[in-house]
């Protein structure tokens, strides 16, 4: 089963994401100038508008003209396909990356949304492995922009359970050995003995 995120949903929450980045650093240096201004006597209002807000400036407009494109162009080459043993995530803007993770190595899913996407009504699957997880904050792999992603996640958890039941099922019909074993170790045992015997 081969998905894309959708497009306009994500390309909705990074426009707010870069709203809310260009707000939080408008804010930050109001502040700034409030205090070096109350502050510092020989820094003028216009001193501060002059070389402190056209770097700002400057660097949000970069932001701008640069962030939504970038983020356009990483959104639409962005492909999740769903096996029969694996997770395959395709991504990249210049170059493709293809991150397969195979189920036997997943440890669970987790649902993650943040205030933009519940307002705009999408989620994102993080998918954690061995040594990897929610404590560390890094995942082996990111589902993001899904609209039904309560199914996707039901069907994950299902093929997890369905693989590792395959694998449980494998481990059972394929002879143990412990016959064998239990025969290697008497007889260790039986020589211990002799060996003993000729010693005393």
């Amino acid at each position: 089963m081969d998905l894309k995120p959708h497009v306009n949903k994500l390309m909705k929450r990074e426009i707010y994401t870069y709203l809310t980045i260009s707000l939080v650093v408008i804010l930050a240096f109001l502040i700034i100038q409030a205090l070096v201004v109350t502050l510092d006597d020989e820094v003028t209002n216009n001193e501060y508008l002059k070389f402190v807000w056209t770097w700002v400036i400057g660097a949000l407009l970069l932001m701008w003209g640069l962030g939504p494109w970038l983020s356009y162009l990483w959104i639409v080459n962005l492909e999740y396909s769903i096996e029969d043993e694996r997770l395959v995530i395709q991504k990249g803007i210049l170059t493709k990356k293809s991150i397969s993770i195979p189920y036997s190595a997943v440890t669970d899913f987790t649902l993650s949304r943040s205030l933009y996407e519940r307002w705009i009504g999408i989620g994102t699957l993080l998918v954690q492995t061995a040594g990897q997880g929610a404590q560390t904050g890094v995942h082996e792999g990111k589902l993001e922009g899904l609209t039904d992603f309560d199914a996707l996640y039901t069907t994950l958890r299902g093929k997890i359970k369905a693989f590792r039941g395959m694998k449980q099922e494998e481990k059972t019909e394929t002879p143990t050995g412990n016959a064998s074993d239990s025969e290697v170790l008497q007889s260790i045992l039986e020589e211990v003995k002799r060996i003993g015997r000729k010693l005393e």
